[in-house]
């Protein structure tokens, strides 16, 4: 009973969309179960080809994110022509006379503070227009980028996934040799038959997140969600920026929108209170909020260069301690793999138990694994740490 559920835990895998090789040629043993139909999602059998180039290509020229942040640009130049229209209207009102402005039914005055902060206003506006974009496209790219490798990530889990399911089959295997020779006991068949389905269960699980991914990835770039798409490159360690970490903290203090805009409030709130002083008692309430705002935008300002040095020393700390890690990495999969090859060779010479075999394969399905998850996260550090020195992702309200 117990084998035969088993075969049909490997025959739901394979079945499912995924072929396993079970020995290093790709072929299967003589006696390991043929594949059946099953559930699976059906992405079109005609693939596209697309590189991480392409993606971007495509997202920046024909997705709908390019296309909401060409929108909230227009609407961003529809506000700074607002900001320069109130400046002339203001301008035109000054040269007035009393009597002009009664004639022309303007009410109240347009003080030389008012004055002063449509022009701030209208200067920040045209310059901050662009910079917004700027940011928004850099959230285009990190999204595509972190998408794209999260795919390959995906995938090779996936392929993993399979690896450890074909190791626990050729285990499962010797094991009911050994048995049927009388060298092993039944318990370390059920063992191997528990590790066997352990395994399927866990590769059907990838193959479902794998699908997951993408239909995510497909979403994104704007295609049907069950079109195939071949990614021409692979999660591969990239190289480590080599901008230094002082060029980047001047870089940063220089362009990060997020000084932009502290700079911004702090100075139109500092026009609000001269405003309202011209107009109203220091006693009042209207007065002791505005300087209640002033107070806490400069602090704002104040700040905001602290806190983007940190962010940028923080994302170039994150960036080498990943990089530190994926070379761990790397020597955590070589160590592994060379333990289950050792720990199979012992199990077969009867040397090791199965138990020492399956939780030295485990370690290298877990280390492998974990390698790859370090690796893209590894990748997605080099671009925070390197647009952390442009305008950033955040966007400016003006």
């Amino acid at each position: 009973m117990r084998k035969s559920l088993c075969i049909l835990l490997c025959i739901l895998l394979i079945g499912a969309g995924a072929v396993y090789g079970f020995a290093e040629d790709g072929a299967p043993p003589d006696d390991a179960p043929e594949a059946a139909s099953a559930f699976t999602l059906d992405f079109t059998e005609e693939e596209i080809q697309m590189s991480l180039d392409d993606a971007r290509h495509r997202m920046l020229t024909d997705s709908t994110a390019i296309e909401a942040a060409d929108q909230r640009q227009m609407a961003n130049r529809a506000k700074t022509r607002s900001y320069y229209e109130n400046e002339r209207d203001l301008n035109a009102i000054a040269r007035m006379s009393g009597e002009e402005r009664r004639e022309a039914g303007v009410m109240g005055g347009a003080s030389r503070t008012r004055r002063e902060m449509a022009t701030y206003q209208s200067n920040f506006a045209i310059a901050q227009t662009q910079r917004n974009y700027d940011a928004e496209v850099n959230k285009i790219v990190y999204d595509t980028v972190k998408e794209y490798y999260t795919l390959a990530q995906a995938k090779e889990a996936l392929r993993i996934s399979q690896e450890n399911a074909a190791i626990q089959e050729t285990l499962y295997q010797n094991t009911q040799s050994k048995y049927n020779v009388g060298t092993v006991a039944k318990q370390d068949v059920l063992r191997a038959e528990l590790g066997l389905s352990e395994a399927v269960v866990s590769a059907r699980k990838s193959e479902n997140d794998y699908a997951l991914v993408r239909m995510s990835f497909n979403m994104l770039i704007g295609l049907d969600l069950m079109q195939s798409v071949a990614l021409t490159d692979s999660l591969e360690e990239s190289p480590i920026s080599d901008i230094s970490l002082d060029q980047a903290v001047s870089e940063a203090l220089a362009n990060r929108n997020e000084i932009a805009g502290a700079d911004y409030w702090a100075q139109v709130a500092e026009y609000n209170l001269r405003e309202v002083g011209n107009n109203a008692s220091r006693s009042t309430a209207r007065y002791r909020q505005a300087q209640a705002e002033l107070t806490e935008t400069r602090n704002a300002s104040k700040n905001a260069p602290n806190g983007i040095e940190m962010d940028v020393k923080s994302k170039y700390m994150n960036m080498t301690q990943k990089q530190s890690e994926v070379e761990l990495g790397k020597l955590r999969v070589e160590t592994a793999k060379e333990a289950y090859r050792l720990a199979n060779l012992q199990y077969d010479a009867g040397m090791a138990t199965l138990a020492d075999a399956q939780q030295a394969q485990y370690g290298a399905y877990q280390a492998e694994l974990a390698y790859y998850m370090t690796l893209l996260d590894y990748n997605l550090s080099i671009i925070e740490y390197e647009q952390s020195m442009t305008v950033g992702t955040m966007s400016v309200v003006f």
